[in-house]
């Protein structure tokens, strides 16, 4: 085995750790708007101890070692590599200011006696949704860059693009409209 091979091998596994964090997530998030009660919240707050640690962690391996690669072919020039480095980077604040209104929920559930309707609100916070739902689409870029490699304006148009279907995915209501039954007045 080259060193080649071993640097792919530990950049697809750090990308499947970051995909594995953001489908946790997503669960979570979806189980926490949905919670009733406060064991259900706490259950669901952090269901995987240090996640962030471990998304940082692999989020630092996934750069390093795609740079290695990057350098090993000579991509550096080309642009792909350089939006996808900034569009990776795009995630990075999202996740930060999630990260802290999870810990203020968190220590909001951990002082509460029972849901209130401020708690309920902090749980159905729309931000944890819109944050969540970019930087799933912003992977999802990222990784389209690597397969396809496109030109600097192309890969520019990919992650827009990408953020703009993200943003309009975590719309309130719109899953719900499109899921719908079309309506039909059949008593008339």
């Amino acid at each position: 085995m080259t060193f080649y091979a071993l640097a792919v091998f530990i950049h697809v596994c750090a990308v499947l750790v970051l995909f594995a964090a953001l489908s946790v997530e997503l669960l979570s998030l979806y189980r926490l708007r949905r919670a009733t009660t406060l064991t259900e919240a706490l259950a669901w707050i952090e269901p995987v101890p240090r996640l962030p640690i471990i998304v940082a962690g692999s989020g630092l391996v996934t750069l390093f070692s795609g740079g290695y690669l990057a350098m090993r072919m000579s991509a550096f020039g080309l642009a792909w590599p350089k939006v996808a480095v900034a569009a990776f980077f795009l995630m990075a604040p999202l996740g930060s200011v999630t990260g802290k209104r999870v810990q203020a929920i968190r220590q909001a559930c951990t002082n509460a006696t029972a849901i209130s309707g401020e708690l309920l609100n902090r749980l159905r916070d729309p931000f944890l949704k819109i944050s969540l739902s970019i930087r799933i689409s912003i992977f999802l870029a990222v990784v389209l860059l690597m397969g396809a490699k496109p030109g600097v304006w192309n890969s520019i148009g990919i992650v827009g693009t990408f953020v703009v279907f993200g943003a309009l995915a975590s719309l309130p209501g719109l899953r719900r409209a499109a899921l719908s039954p079309p309506h039909t007045d059949l008593g008339r």
